[in-house]
């Protein structure tokens, strides 16, 4: 394992959304997980919320439905405000989820505490997409971390952490010893939010 940078009530998915989302305003700092873009991410994003305890997992529309709009990512946006509601929250984002995090915090930075994002996607951004990423820069350094596999075909750690770097120096970036794009890793969540 690589470290660089600075040293330092889950929601069931079934039933009424309405009262998940009240549930998620009346806590003071909830955690949210927002998971990769395929279906198989569901059943991550629940292993972690078990894991980690009182998390919500966000569900991607196409999940239930056969149909994705043309603008599916600002309507997911908008569902994930929603869920939010003006409250602060922690972030914890795998592929694809990592890029709706940062679109997040570039309207609203001071609404995310902490940030974990894991398995940054890089080979699959465009430079518009990787732009964006720059608003991870307007969170403090220290609340921010990034565990990377080293050879996710999907960014490896060798090509993540230098662009992570580029934003700020001082973000930790972890690489990890796997050759895939799967993240389970909940004890360092655990650790890096509490």
């Amino acid at each position: 394992m690589v470290i660089t940078g600075s040293p330092r009530k889950r929601l069931s998915p079934q039933g009424d959304r309405g009262f998940e989302s009240h549930l998620l305003r009346s806590t003071m700092t909830q955690t949210i997980i927002l998971p990769g873009y395929s279906l198989k991410n569901k059943d991550w994003a629940e292993s972690v919320a078990k894991e980690l305890g009182s998390v919500f997992v966000h569900h991607w529309s196409h999940w239930t439905s056969e149909e994705k709009p043309p603008d599916w990512i600002d309507v997911e946006i908008e569902k994930i405000k929603g869920e939010i509601d003006g409250k602060q929250v922690n972030l914890i984002t795998k592929s694809l989820g990592t890029y709706f995090a940062v679109r997040l915090v570039k309207e609203t930075p001071s609404m995310c505490q902490k940030l974990i994002l894991c398995g940054i996607p890089l080979n699959d951004l465009s430079n518009k997409e990787k732009a964006e990423y720059q608003a991870v820069g307007q969170i403090p350094a220290e609340n921010v971390l990034v565990i990377q596999n080293e050879t996710d075909s999907h960014g490896t750690y060798a090509e993540v952490e230098p662009f992570v770097h580029m934003i700020n120096p001082q973000i930790t970036v972890v690489s990890k010893p796997r050759d895939d794009h799967e993240y389970p890793y909940p004890e360092d969540f655990k650790d890096f939010l509490t």
